[in-house]
């Protein structure tokens, strides 16, 4: 009876493990809203934040998100139980609900690293899961440690087989089999939930895509028309003979900056010869942008005035979308390494940044973009067209791009 209680409890255990990965990865696509059940136990202050964690670039393992991974976890731990308590009490099956209890909670340790250095947000469900899997741990470390009557001795006891004694036995292999066959079946339920729930966002996501489109068809004609000289500058991606040409307003420590430029490389490929991209540098930080109040430590002027020392230069292109795609803060190391990536001298061109003439064409940059009143980056011009500041979803921008070709 007592041993029951032990196995009853890993049941409930991974059951909860099940319960929470489903609601985790239902809001991997259908992120919570202010006024959503258990909200409130997801945005405790500023350093919890299910949303930003769980929609993370870090939230993706192998095109699956980590709460499918999860639950099939759980779900075939469920089933290794139920073999063990049912079919057969073997020592592969202790040692299996060891090892997959110990990776567990080594990768919840890995998790709660990203979460705190990388993300640094915290999810309160992710957190639950963490303890889960430590209580699983636990319970199968008594266990064993009660089976055998000391954990080191069944420790041992459990680690004490070969590959070949196990396909000696046929009642085990059979056991094998049924146990691949529960790992492949939790995975493919995972897999069907992750696909329906997916199906669902998609369709809404169209839906959602189609109002907004019809809105934005009527709002653009309304968005303020500035005047943008492109003559003289040089296309970051394109040429200046294409019909449409877009004007990005940019830092490079702004990561919505670095989505923007992305998302605009791949429309101008999809639309190749019709698409021009040009770049002007709005520096965030009042250390060489005067139409910016707070000073900063100058990284992001400093990139800018590299980037122009470049100007011209088979590199400056290369320079630029190397930045834009790097990941962490760009600082003095990150455009010194790409400066060397690209062999050039980074003493050289940090002096050449300083000069009157390089100054010059950052200060052209930032003069026009306080004239035109801008105060946030991306701020995106298609032709003569200002959008919002920010980056407006890749359709959007797409279907200005088919407005302007259209005239």
């Amino acid at each position: 009876m007592h041993i029951k209680k032990f196995f009853l409890s890993m049941l409930i255990t991974c059951g909860i493990g099940v319960i929470i990965s489903a609601y985790l990865l239902y809001i991997h696509y259908f992120p919570l809203i202010p006024d959503a059940a258990l909200y409130s136990l997801c945005t405790a202050g500023s350093t919890f934040d299910c949303n930003a964690v769980n929609t993370s670039a870090y939230a993706m393992l192998f095109g699956m998100p980590l709460a499918a991974w999860g639950m099939a976890f759980y779900l075939f731990f469920i089933a290794v139980i139920l073999i063990y308590t049912i079919k057969t009490k073997h020592v592969i099956l202790e040692f299996g609900m060891l090892w997959l209890a110990i990776f567990a909670v080594l990768l919840s340790v890995v998790l709660g690293y990203i979460s705190f250095v990388k993300i640094q947000k915290f999810c309160s469900f992710c957190m639950a899961l963490w303890l889960c899997n430590v209580a699983l741990l636990t319970l199968v470390l008594i266990y064993i440690a009660l089976l055998y009557k000391g954990l080191i001795r069944g420790i041992n006891t459990i680690h004490d087989f070969t590959v070949a004694t196990l396909f000696a036995d046929s009642k085990l292999r059979g056991t094998i089999v049924v146990l691949v066959i529960a790992a492949v079946v939790s995975l493919l339920v995972a897999w069907g939930i992750d696909g329906t729930l997916q199906l669902a966002y998609n369709q809404k996501q169209k839906q959602r895509e189609a109002i907004i489109l019809q809105e934005f068809k009527k709002e653009y004609t309304m968005f303020e028309r500035v005047a943008i000289p492109v003559d003289g500058t040089i296309p970051v991606i394109g040429k200046k003979e294409y019909p449409v040409h877009i004007t990005v307003f940019f830092d490079f420590n702004c990561g919505a900056c670095h989505r923007a430029i992305a998302v605009l490389s791949e429309l101008a490929k999809k639309y190749e010869g019709k698409v021009a991209v040009y770049l002007r540098h709005f520096p965030l930080d009042a250390t060489c942008n005067r139409f910016i109040q707070h000073k900063k430590d100058g990284a992001s002027c400093m990139a800018s005035g590299i980037a122009y020392a470049l100007y011209g230069s088979n590199e400056y292109h290369d320079y630029i979308m190397q930045l834009m795609s790097y990941r962490g803060k760009v600082d003095e190391i990150a455009i010194n390494r790409v400066v060397s990536d690209l062999h050039k001298d980074y003493a050289d061109l940090k002096k050449l940044s300083n000069t009157d003439t390089i100054k010059k064409l950052l200060q052209d940059d930032i003069a026009l973009g306080g004239k035109l009143g801008i105060h946030a980056t991306p701020t995106i011009i298609i032709n003569n067209t200002m959008l919002k500041p920010g980056i407006p979803p890749a359709y959007i921008l797409e279907m200005a791009i088919k407005i302007e070709m259209k005239q």
